[in-house]
């Protein structure tokens, strides 16, 4: 362990020629080798120092990682780890579910919907949905039967002719009065998007062409405008059948419903209202 200039520095501490120069000697040689060990191990431990440091800095989070959760308080960790996960999935159907309904709510705007191709029938393929033509034609049916109930009604006080059972006054106007309130419900009816109040319109439509031709077989050579008036109103008659036959075909399929009316089913030909 000891080199050859500890020797030399030895050799030089110690006088030539003097008593007890052995054991002088000896006594410096075995300083000079304490000395050079201490200088030794001072340097390993220097070099070993950042070693166990980097090894200090590294273990921590390792032992972190085994340590921090004790084996007895890992079930309850992983349960309440499930409960947040569960609780954030709650939110986050909640927060869809009100998203949708925020949807569904501007829906009711008709420029938010968004179109789809039409399913349903066209009124003679290219007129308007059966909807529209049913109101239409109600309209304009309801329109048509004021008027003559009212000209009949002037024309019956002017000629002094009095409500009774006997006269033919009495009936005619009884029967377009409850035409009348057949097509109030008839309206109704399709905006309700009901199959039975459109059929009852739809049968009463069929008991007016059963009588109004009847009539008009009888009289056909009598009076002339009366047998042209009961055929404008046959043919309207028929029309109207085939606009509530097509509607309650429709609703009846689900083709025709108030939810997909406003976005598929809504067709004109001539105006976008």
């Amino acid at each position: 362990m000891l080199g050859d200039d500890d020797n030399e520095k030895s050799e030089r501490l110690i006088p030539a020629g003097t008593e007890d120069s052995a054991a002088i000697g000896a006594d410096e040689i075995k300083r000079l080798k304490r000395s050079s060990l201490k200088a030794v191990n001072n340097d390993s431990v220097t070099t070993a120092q950042p070693q166990q440091q980097q090894q200090e800095y590294q273990s921590p989070a390792v032992v972190l990682q085994m340590t921090d959760i004790p084996a007895a308080a890992r079930p309850q960790q992983q349960q309440m780890q499930r409960r947040s996960q569960q609780q954030q999935r709650q939110k986050q159907s909640t927060a869809r579910q009100a998203q949708l309904r925020q949807q569904l709510a501007d829906y009711d705007d008709d420029e938010s919907y968004v179109y789809e191709p039409k399913q349903g029938h066209k009124l003679f393929f290219f007129l308007c949905d059966t909807k529209r033509a049913l109101l239409i034609l109600c309209s304009f049916d309801f329109f048509i039967l004021a008027l003559s109930m009212t000209r009949n009604l002037r024309e019956a006080r002017a000629n002094g002719v009095a409500f009774d059972n006997s006269n033919e006054f009495t009936k005619n106007f009884v029967t377009q009065g409850c035409a009348l309130f057949i097509d109030m419900c008839t309206v109704v009816g399709t905006f309700w998007y009901s199959t039975v109040i459109v059929l009852v319109g739809f049968l009463y439509k069929i008991y007016q062409i059963v009588v109004s031709s009847m009539s008009a077989a009888q009289n056909w050579q009598n009076d002339s405008l009366f047998v042209t008036t009961v055929s404008v109103l046959a043919g309207l008659n028929v029309l109207f059948l085939y606009a509530a036959g097509m509607f309650m075909w429709e609703t009846h399929k689900g083709i025709l419903t108030k939810e997909n009316y406003q976005r598929r089913e809504k067709y004109s030909c001539c105006c976008e209202c």
